[in-house]
């Protein structure tokens, strides 16, 4: 894991003063707050300073008879910040920051002793965590088992973030440290639950449970869920094709069909009448002799036939208007 430049610093101040004397540790969360106590064997107490990493932030003159103990905080804003509960010398610091971590260090000076009496804390200040995030690796299946990994990992507050997993089932409890967790489940076996826990110094986190069948529910013998969908994928759009292409020709031949109106204009139509009345009709002829060239020289050799036409129907007009073929007229007088 990659250090920021502060934990690097951190690490420089505490290596330094370990070397001298005893180093306790103080853990404090992001926004609350730490106290560091003073446990000074000195009895007559000159002056007492709180030095952060290698900046006075305090420096305390204890009360006399004649007059009361003087605080001096060097920096403004960490006046409303710095506490001493119970008027002692031990010192609070409140709204925890990232910034906070590091090395305090009190000095308490004495009039008895030639050095000052030396105590010192190491602050780190951690964030509250998260719900750590799961991802799942690539995904190997093959006759039916799936076998991939499972990563454990946090967004942000990340820092001295240790993993560990729960596995539920297959009739009892595994746990496994680390952030990586290999799985191999094989379909129609008893389903597994995975839990990923994530701590730090000041607090702990788990994600959701993930089922073992979700995460390998295309664990089949012929491949992944994509190379099942993938044709019926293709499939869709040749479908839309031939529904387009149907629905281009029945438009079409809808296009030549005649509608009811002009089919009506087709089948009646009006017949001409060309009987202008009923009835029995009767046709004189005059018959000449071809060899007579003047009617008036030979009267009486003018030949005169009448013709009936028989009613066959009450309208025959009405039936046919074609002519009606040659037959025997009723009687035919010669005179």
């Amino acid at each position: 894991m990659a250090c920021s430049p502060a934990h690097l610093i951190f690490i420089s101040l505490l290596c330094q003063f370990t070397a001298s004397g005893t180093l306790m540790k103080k853990v404090g969360a992001l926004g609350g707050s730490v106290t560091f106590p003073v446990e000074s064997t000195v009895k007559q107490v000159d002056s007492i300073v709180w030095i952060f990493n290698a900046t006075t932030l305090v420096t305390i003159q204890p009360a006399m008879p004649d007059k009361k103990a003087t605080i001096i905080v060097t920096q403004n804003r960490n006046k409303e910040r710095v506490v001493f509960p119970d008027d002692s010398y031990s010192l609070t610091l409140l709204k925890l920051k990232k910034n906070d971590s590091g090395i305090y260090r009190v000095e308490t000076y004495s009039s008895s002793s030639q050095s000052p009496f030396t105590q010192e804390y190491g602050l780190h200040v951690y964030e509250y965590l998260s719900k750590p995030k799961v991802t799942m690796g690539l995904q190997n299946n093959k006759n039916g088992t799936c076998i991939t990994n499972l990563t454990c990992s946090m967004e942000q507050g990340g820092e001295d973030v240790t993993y560990s997993w729960k596995t539920l089932g297959q009739g009892g409890n595994k746990s496994h440290n680390g952030s990586i967790l290999p799985i191999s489940w094989r379909l129609g076996e008893r389903d597994l639950t995975f839990i990923c826990t994530a701590r730090n110094p000041i607090s702990s986190n788990s994600s959701s449970p993930i089922l073992a069948w979700k995460l390998c529910k295309d664990a089949d013998d012929g491949g992944s869920y994509s190379s099942l969908v993938l044709p019926y994928l293709l499939l869709v759009p040749f479908l839309l094709c031939i529904l387009v292409l149907v629905l281009f020709f029945t438009m079409r031949e809808r296009r030549k069909e005649p509608t009811d109106g002009e089919k009506r204009m087709d089948i009646h139509r009006e017949i001409p009448n060309v009987c202008p009345h009923s009835g029995e009709n009767t046709v004189y002829e005059a018959i000449r002799y071809a060899n007579k060239i003047n009617a008036e020289e030979d009267p009486l050799s003018t030949l005169y036939s009448t013709v009936q036409i028989p009613k066959t129907v009450e309208n025959p007009c009405s039936l046919t208007t074609k002519p009606d073929p040659p037959r025997l007229f009723a009687y035919e007088n010669v005179i």
